[in-house]
């Protein structure tokens, strides 16, 4: 089949090279983004930084993807939704090749105190869609955003690695757990997950961004 225009826009993968871009989107968007205060949810968290990275996006007008919240995700035999991706970086002509980050609460602040970190719920309801195919089910990477609400990014990381050592076995992972990434590896807020899945290899790459 003939392609029309730039072959890349047909990848069936997201190029490597948009890396390190997307990861310095998000870092330095949150830097500049107005912060969510500490007992917000994840939905209109994610919705306002959504409208945030969309604008940093447009303006540097470098990364050629559209920023999409809340985008559902479908079952591409049966037309059933298999959930929504919190947020999707959409490249090219193909709705089935974008970078997706699943947006999760950490370290959570409550009336009475911290409460647990949520590290189980951001290996469970985050981290294994990728792992079961529900999300980037062809794709060879994701990406997981931790909002660490009391502003212990340090402490919300190893809470992290250790629930994901804990799960390493259903993560199917193929390095030590949760590592520095090899793309930013002088970023503390960032690390990376590697994933042995049905016939292909999968990384995922956590972002982990203060709040209080």
């Amino acid at each position: 089949m003939d392609l029309t225009g730039d072959p890349s826009l047909w990848s069936d993968l997201v190029p490597d090279r948009f890396m390190p871009q997307i990861i310095a989107l998000v870092l330095n968007g949150w830097e500049s983004f107005e912060k969510p205060g500490t007992d917000d949810l994840e939905v209109p968290i994610t919705k306002r930084f959504c409208c945030c990275l969309r604008d940093r996006k447009n303006q540097s007008r470098v990364l050629p993807f559209s920023i999409w919240w809340e985008s559902p995700e479908l079952d591409a035999a049966t037309g059933t939704e298999l959930g929504r991706i919190d947020l999707r970086f959409s490249h090219g002509h193909r709705e089935d090749v974008y970078f997706a980050f699943e947006c999760k609460r950490l370290n959570v602040v409550g009336s009475g105190g911290r409460l647990p970190s949520l590290a189980g719920e951001y290996v469970q309801e985050g981290m294994m869609r990728y792992v079961e195919g529900k999300y980037a089910g062809s794709l060879d990477k994701g990406g997981m955003l931790g909002y660490v609400m009391n502003g212990d990014v340090p402490a919300a990381i190893g809470a992290v690695g250790r629930s994901i050592t804990a799960r390493r076995m259903e993560l199917k992972l193929s390095n030590g757990g949760l590592e520095r990434s090899s793309i930013v590896p002088a970023e503390d807020r960032v690390r990376e997950t590697r994933h042995s899945l049905d016939r292909r290899g999968f990384v995922i790459h956590h972002l982990f961004v203060a709040v209080g």
